[in-house]
């Protein structure tokens, strides 16, 4: 069981206290916490996956669509229709690897193991309900995050959104009693800083923002998307960390309103109405269209691990450290055109790293 042993964390956190609702829920205290080498190892391991992960499906998916552009000029694959075949198949793995566990323990017929399965899966409909609540939270923050973008300039969609840095910190502090050190608030501001160099430094000249735009909509806007973003992952954390339900059980329980999800998003984004409708749900993919959509499947296991093992907050600064990657990855193999900016974001999410992990790396 995936909840039995608790890894070490980059960061000593504090006790929440929490007394646990259900049978298959534990207090974060009263896990046992097993203090070794190997475990922060393993834990490093994931955040250099996670970072490396990230950083390829983006660029994949950008040279995916440069390819299409010039052979085609129908739209490229819908983005949603590819994040749905993710979740679908994050399902799938999970089923895969729950079915092979139980049929380790019980060695039963084909049928006593689905019936094995759905009890795991469904055996408490309170928590499975609540592995909704990403999921329709997600939805809300793309429909957020795209009228901030019609309605905000680039450069200042860009500042703004930085802030969901802090909003994770704080609902972590909040929500899991969780305590940061001097070192760490301002590891912080430095991935922020860092961040917003970064994407300033390939912003380009022309501004998206039509005569109608409404500013006062588009902050507040990215300000809401930025508190559902810190929400969503604190929220992930406490019921990964309290559920002695393995990640491929809460992965499923999370696929499956995911994909309902990414069908929700179709509408708000357009895709459904300017390519599924139009062309067809497959429209576009190609072979690294496939490609992408497995390397997503292994983010969604990558992220599950290290909200459940590290932290929430970690997984920011794996995008962070990845969005630096890719910048770099743009200038390489796409010819995109930097400013001296993005040295300078380079060094403060090298700052905010090694700040964040200052005591790790002082043991």
């Amino acid at each position: 069981d995936a909840g039995s042993e608790e890894r070490e964390p980059f960061i000593v956190t504090a006790s929440t206290g929490e007394k646990p609702s259900r049978s298959d829920e534990i207090p974060i205290a009263s896990k046992p916490v097993k203090r070794s080498l190997r475990s922060y190892l393993a834990n490093i391991v994931a955040f250099v996956l996670l970072t490396a992960q990230t950083a390829v499906v983006v660029l994949t998916m950008r040279y995916s669509r440069l390819v299409h552009s010039d052979v085609s000029s129908e739209p490229s694959f819908a983005i949603t229709v590819a994040v749905m075949f993710a979740e679908i198949g994050k399902c799938c793995v999970g089923i895969v690897v729950t079915l092979v566990d139980l049929n380790k323990q019980k060695n039963a017929s084909a049928i006593a193991l689905c019936r094995s399965l759905f009890a795991e899966v469904f055996n408490d409909s309170q928590t499975v309900m609540k592995m909704s609540v990403p999921a329709i939270l997600y939805a809300i923050q793309n429909s957020l995050l795209f009228t901030a973008l019609s309605n905000l300039d680039s450069a200042f969609y860009q500042i703004l959104y930085q802030l969901k840095t802090f909003t994770a910190a704080i609902l972590a502090v909040l929500m899991l009693g969780r305590v940061y050190t001097k070192y760490q608030w301002l590891s912080f501001v430095c991935l922020a800083l860092g961040a917003t160099l970064a994407n300033l430094s390939i912003v380009d000249d022309k501004s998206s923002v039509g005569e109608e735009a409404n500013s006062v909509l588009g902050v507040i806007c990215v300000l809401c998307a930025t508190l559902t973003s810190g929400f969503c992952g604190v929220f992930m954390e406490k019921q990964l960390k309290n559920s002695r339900q393995s990640l491929y059980i809460k992965n499923i329980q999370l696929g499956m309103f995911g994909a309902v999800g990414c069908v929700v998003n179709s509408y708000f984004t357009g895709d459904l109405q300017n390519i599924i409708i139009p062309y067809g749900l497959m429209h576009g993919f190609t072979n690294i269209t496939w490609f992408v959509v497995a390397m997503n499947i292994v983010g969604g296991y990558l992220v599950a691990w290290i909200i459940k093992y590290v932290e929430n907050i970690a997984k920011a600064f794996a995008s962070t450290t990845a969005l630096i990657l890719i910048v770099a990855g743009s200038y390489f193999f796409f010819e995109t055109q930097l400013t001296s900016l993005f040295f300078v974001g380079l060094l403060l999410v090298l700052m905010g790293n090694m700040f964040f992990n200052h005591k790790v790396l002082c043991e």
